[in-house]
């Protein structure tokens, strides 16, 4: 073990080189398993836009399943969770015992929805889950989370900031904004979408946009964490993903960043199934 520094983005960065990962009992998700059940459109609250839908398998030794929760994006304020499909179909591919949970949120084109709200429906469809743990014969403990672009930069401010009681295993941001304070982020077209959904502009309250962005609100208690960034994303920039990734690496968060030269925006979800799998045995 070796103290390192790291400049990024103009970040001077210092902390303790160490191995990531560590060996674990395998998990129930390799428990053999016949086939899915998908449920549509579940209720985990009051507003039309609290909808999930949930895939479930049925396993030999009937054990309950993993959890894995899905966001999608769409700036915030827009976009559905079937933009999740094929990421959805990438994981029931590789035939584990885990159930995948495909969300939609409050979006910030809907009056009076911001950060705070869409955080706490994410709170909410994990107790709603919690309470249904028999139905659907899933785990009773912390599920993994997960999202892309909007969606993963929620999944992982939950994951740092807001999830106080450990109901959170795993964390995973595919090409997610993690640092919205950055001028090159907001200069992509996103500076309206991160004022609407802060309510506020960089310049009157830079404290805002430092308290909503993973990067500032990550802590060593922060859960595993894995990371996926293209190389031709036009829309969150590689620095995005590099910063959190040393900064994790600082504080000793089990962590994987995964970099692909070739992607965009669009991320390819074949690239992420078995990945993501991986997530519970680390």
């Amino acid at each position: 073990m070796r103290i390192v520094k790291y400049l990024i983005g103009g970040w001077l960065l210092w902390g303790l080189m160490s191995c990531h990962l560590n060996d674990v009992t395998p998990s129930t998700i390799d428990e053999e398993i016949t086939d899915y059940q998908g449920d549509f459109n579940q209720s985990y609250g009051s507003d039309p836009s609290q909808r999930y839908d949930i895939y479930y398998p049925y396993s030999t030794s009937q054990q309950p399943s993993e959890v894995l929760i899905l966001l999608h994006g769409g700036a915030w304020g827009a976009g559905d969770k079937s933009f999740l499909l094929p990421t959805v179909r990438a994981l029931m591919a590789q035939k584990k015992n885990l159930t995948i949970v495909n969300a939609n949120y409050r979006l910030t084109s809907s009056k009076g929805i911001r950060l705070e709200q869409q955080l706490n429906d994410i709170k909410l469809l994990i107790n709603h889950l919690h309470q249904k743990a028999t139905n659907f014969n899933i785990t009773t403990g912390a599920f993994a989370i997960g999202g892309v672009s909007a969606g993963g930069h929620l999944a992982l401010e939950y994951a740092y900031a807001r999830d106080t009681t450990r109901q959170i295993k795993g964390v995973v941001g595919i090409v997610a904004p993690t640092d919205l304070s950055s001028e090159p982020l907001r200069q992509t077209g996103l500076d309206l979408s991160i004022q609407q959904l802060l309510g506020t502009t960089f310049e009157q309250n830079p404290d805002a946009y430092y308290q909503a962005s993973p990067f500032y609100t990550a802590k060593s208690t922060a859960p595993t964490t894995l990371l996926f960034y293209g190389g031709k994303d036009a829309v969150v920039p590689r620095e995005q993903g590099e910063l959190l990734k040393f900064k994790l690496t600082t504080m000793g968060v089990k962590h994987r960043y995964y970099f692909y030269p070739d992607e965009t925006h669009d991320f390819t979800a074949e690239l992420l199934a078995d990945k993501i799998i991986a997530l519970f045995a680390m």
